[in-house]
């Protein structure tokens, strides 16, 4: 049998320290809140290879991953054609982050599914306030739809170079991640 550290190994996260612990306490957690994980450590790429290690390790059917730095593509020109009129309100199309959300509660209600948000320090306040009451209700509100979360089956992760909103961290178990394995010694 594999362990935990040694399948994270495999999808490219060489550690000595142990997350088993961490992970079984993310897997159980009472109350109703969805169960999330606040991935903490010095300014590196180390935590986001750790989140997405132990994502592929917990053998998720559905990784999900939405970097908050990443820039929102340029809209695609509408073509026009003369002597047509324009019919009725035009609709923004849905942004990453909404997406990215969307997809978690619909993947959720059938399969295993894990939802990294990585550089939540650069999202907008009201952002993170959207993603607490998520936890807590299970639910995503996008415009005037809503979309509902299973929390057998979600996992959250949440990556920032700062702290977290308070509340967001009230609700979510943290791991702190070093910047370099230090190699294990015999004695």
């Amino acid at each position: 049998m594999t362990t935990l550290q040694q399948k994270m190994a495999e999808h490219g996260f060489e550690s000595n320290e142990r997350y088993d612990y961490v992970v079984r306490c993310l897997q159980n957690a009472p109350g109703p809140a969805l169960r999330c994980l606040n991935v903490e450590g010095e300014p590196g790429r180390r935590k986001t290879a750790f989140a997405n290690a132990l994502a592929n390790s917990l053998d998720a059917v559905h990784i999900l991953y939405h970097d908050f730095t990443q820039e929102e593509p340029p809209s695609a020109p509408k073509p026009v054609n003369p002597g047509e009129e324009p019919s009725g309100k035009e609709e923004p199309p849905v942004g990453l982050f909404d997406r990215t959300m969307n997809d978690a509660c619909a993947f959720s209600e059938a399969d295993k599914t894990i939802l990294i948000l990585d550089q939540l320090q650069a999202a907008d306040f009201k952002d993170h306030i959207r993603i607490y009451r998520y936890l807590i209700e299970h639910e995503w509100h996008y415009r005037d739809t809503t979309f509902y979360a299973n929390r057998k089956n979600l996992l959250v992760f949440l990556i920032s170079e700062d702290p977290l909103y308070h509340s967001l961290q009230k609700h979510s178990f943290r791991v702190w991640i070093t910047a370099g394995s230090r190699r294990d010694a015999p004695f």
